[in-house]
């Protein structure tokens, strides 16, 4: 990540509202979900990345919503002292059988880049 994606990332994480969500009723929490703005996202970790399951039916906007999450997770997680970076491979919408659609799903696949 260069020194301007940096600057970039920082100013937008100022901006974009993402907080955790436990329910009152849990002491413990087993899912993973989160609020972006107002939106409702449950994500759970695949093989090679995240699966993330808004409750928006725009792709559009889910994609948006998602980008946010990504976008967050990656300048959290990028060590350019070490040249450490997450490097993203695809960010898709998951296709679902229409009778049981419920929101919409994406899928981020990415691979750690390491150069220690």
């Amino acid at each position: 990540m260069t020194r301007e994606e940096a600057a970039e990332a920082q100013r937008i994480d100022r901006m974009i509202d993402i907080r955790f969500y436990i329910p009152k009723n849990e002491s413990i929490p087993t899912d993973l979900r989160l609020y972006v703005g107002e939106n409702y996202v449950e994500y759970e970790r695949t093989a090679n990345g995240f699966l993330f399951k808004t409750l928006i039916d725009d792709e559009d906007e889910a994609m948006k919503v998602v980008q946010q999450i990504v976008n967050k997770m990656k300048s959290e997680h990028d060590e350019s002292e070490h040249g450490v970076s997450w490097r993203t491979i695809s960010l898709a919408v998951v296709p679902q059988e229409e009778r049981y659609k419920i929101g919409t799903w994406v899928e981020w696949k990415y691979r750690v880049r390491d150069s220690y």
